[in-house]
């Protein structure tokens, strides 16, 4: 950890709640990038986000100063954003039924994001894992055993998980290649 962020932290505990703003300022975007690749939606990121610097303000004194803050919030982030998707379906399934049943009419609104025709369709044939391993690898730019702190696992499964997601990638991307020489999937937004 940087000398900076402990110091931040420090004050922090120490009853100075500006001094989070630093590190929120720090991690803000990269934090956002992640859980929008995770989530696959920028308003459910910026959301999470939020929730996710909300978590780690108040378990800050559980934080371990020997390990990389960063590895320790986006460990909370990843957390966080599996239990929103177990959530979303969860919903989905509840919806599915009730319209199933006759009782209920869903509205047009309540199809779920990952069958979105303009969702990001390469990154829906990998796991939430798979994704969140992309993206700490690629985005942030982590090591094996980072991305496994954060995730809570050893890092002979995140190899995996990166491979079947390159694996997976590759196959989808050259699916889409015959279908539609040259032009790659559209995303749906930029965080």
């Amino acid at each position: 950890m940087s000398k900076d962020e402990n110091t931040c932290i420090e004050k922090v505990l120490a009853g100075d709640a500006a001094a989070y703003d630093s590190l929120v300022g720090k991690y803000q975007e990269r934090l956002l990038a992640f859980l929008w690749n995770l989530l696959g939606s920028g308003e459910d990121a910026r959301d999470a986000a939020q929730e996710v610097f909300i978590q780690a303000y108040v378990q800050l004194g559980r934080f371990n100063p020997g390990q990389r803050f960063k590895t320790w919030l986006f460990a909370i982030a990843y957390h966080h954003g599996i239990d929103l998707l177990r959530k979303r379906r969860s919903f989905r399934f509840f919806w599915l039924r009730e319209t199933r049943s006759g009782h209920f009419q869903a509205p047009a609104a309540a199809v779920p994001i990952e069958e979105s025709l303009l969702w990001r369709p390469l990154l829906t044939k990998v796991t939430p894992q798979e994704r969140a391993v992309l993206a700490l690898k690629y985005n942030e730019d982590c090591d094996t055993d980072e991305i496994a702190a954060a995730l809570g696992c050893c890092e002979s499964t995140v190899r995996v998980h990166l491979l079947n997601a390159r694996r997976k990638l590759k196959k989808e991307w050259h699916a889409a290649d015959r279908v539609d020489r040259g032009k790659a999937p559209q995303a749906e937004e930029v965080p």
